[in-house]
């Protein structure tokens, strides 16, 4: 996926409002740009000075638009890029799936997007596979700590409905996907957040232990654009737990 200009070097500053940071410009001029994620951005803006990267708003025909920038990126660490751009992840989802990056969906043809399912929800990308649907919700993690991408970072109750409406699908006889979309390179496998969301992480095994399919992909951020490169193992996480069959903590399911 390429960015439709090369992205504008900045430095953080401060973030006051869950939509807006305060970044600082090359000219020395500072400005609020626009954030589109909500989340805590738990690694990627670690300190006063970390370099982002922004991209510019469009100015809508009849008004000026509210920010002139928006963040895309960001660099915690000396040559490590971030993503901090959830509205992407679909568009990324797609070209991984286009380029059959996943064994676990060959064959699948992608049929819609943003389709009515559950108790008001909509699912990212419905396809068909063998006469079966197939469910494929997606999620942006930007969240590292150690080796591995965690999700989320912070407590979202949405995505926990999310892993039950799909599991309601298995049980519907259909194919339940939920693909991670990791847009760093620093970053080996994806885990529940358990130490952030402990109800994810309940959630999200029991999704896998009735038959969710869990997929992850690596996306390299660049400043011309972000490039989804290869799947990643997704780890189970959290404790042993009696009651749900499977096995212990560290397992990792293989792509």
């Amino acid at each position: 996926m390429l960015y439709p200009e090369p992205l504008i070097p900045a430095q953080f500053l401060k973030r006051e409002k869950r939509y807006s940071i305060l970044v600082r410009l090359e000219s020395g001029m500072d400005v609020w740009a626009h954030s589109p994620n909500p989340g805590r951005l738990l690694s990627c803006l670690p300190e006063i000075g970390t370099p982002v990267f922004l991209s510019k708003v469009p100015e809508r025909p009849s008004k000026g638009p509210k920010y002139r920038y928006r963040v895309e990126q960001s660099e915690p660490i000396p040559g490590i890029r971030v993503g901090i751009n959830p509205l992407l992840a679909n568009r990324l989802a797609a070209e991984a799936l286009g380029a059959g990056s996943f064994p676990e969906l060959a064959g699948c043809e992608l049929i819609g997007k943003e389709v009515p399912y559950g108790k008001g929800s909509r699912v990212d990308f419905l396809g068909q596979m063998g006469g079966r649907r197939v469910y494929i919700e997606v999620k942006s993690v930007t969240y590292r700590s150690g080796v591995s991408g965690l999700f989320p970072d912070a407590v979202s109750e949405r995505a926990s409905r999310h892993l039950e409406e799909l599991s309601q699908c298995v049980r519907a006889g259909d194919i339940s996907v939920i693909l991670f979309v990791v847009q760093r390179v620093d970053v080996r496998d994806v885990a529940p957040a358990d130490a952030i969301d402990p109800g994810y992480g309940l959630a999200f095994r029991k999704a896998i232990d009735q038959g969710v399919t869990p997929l992850a992909v690596r996306v390299r951020p660049e400043n011309s654009g972000l490039f989804p490169e290869i799947p990643l193992d997704v780890v189970r996480g959290g404790e042993f737990q009696p009651s749900l069959p499977g096995p212990k903590k560290g397992k990792r399911i293989m792509n």
